[in-house]
């Protein structure tokens, strides 16, 4: 029985270890949304894996179905976070996805802010001072996408305040 493989950009938002050598990924894709996907074997040295799925790096990925969640066959790293402080800032915004897009479901707009982000943070589109004010924005847009936010406020200060009451008042 032949399996189909589906092919989509990503990028790996959460890694966790299990078994003896498997790993589990959390990775918001083009096509398919936020999906978690295994990779058989890749913590062995000789996983043809290892170099193209690391945390916080945007890539290609082979992904076949299977009842549990997806399998990654194959995977290019396009672009990885190598810069500690920029990780960092990442790792709010991948938390932040994780805690409010519940779900597989796809969807442009987040895949487009979230992939201009990426690119913006780690390919040095942007200046370190610019950093709070991205973080701001790119929360707000995607809490008003998933319906969290009714409207965007005018200010930083009020743009804070209402992402903060948004993360609240959904309860997760």
């Amino acid at each position: 029985m032949a399996h189909q493989i589906y092919l989509t950009e990503g990028i790996i938002l959460k890694k966790k270890d299990f078994g003896e050598a498997d790993r589990l990924f959390w990775i918001y894709t083009e096509k398919f949304g936020m999906i978690m996907a295994s990779a058989k074997g890749i913590r062995l040295e000789k996983s043809k894996l290892r170099g193209g799925l690391n945390l916080f790096s945007c890539g290609k990925f082979a992904l076949m179905s299977s009842r549990e969640f997806w399998k990654i066959v194959d995977a290019q790293d396009i672009c990885q976070a190598k810069n500690i402080k920029l990780a960092g800032k990442f790792s709010g915004i991948a938390v932040l996805l994780l805690r409010m897009i519940k779900g597989q479901e796809r969807n442009d707009f987040v895949w487009q802010e979230l992939k201009g982000l990426f690119l913006a943070l780690f390919e040095n589109k942007t200046k370190e001072k610019d950093l709070k004010d991205w973080e701001i924005s790119f929360n707000a847009k995607i809490l008003r996408e998933l319906g969290y936010m009714a409207d965007l406020p005018k200010t930083k200060k009020e743009t804070v305040l209402a992402v903060n009451r948004a993360i609240k008042e959904s309860m997760l």
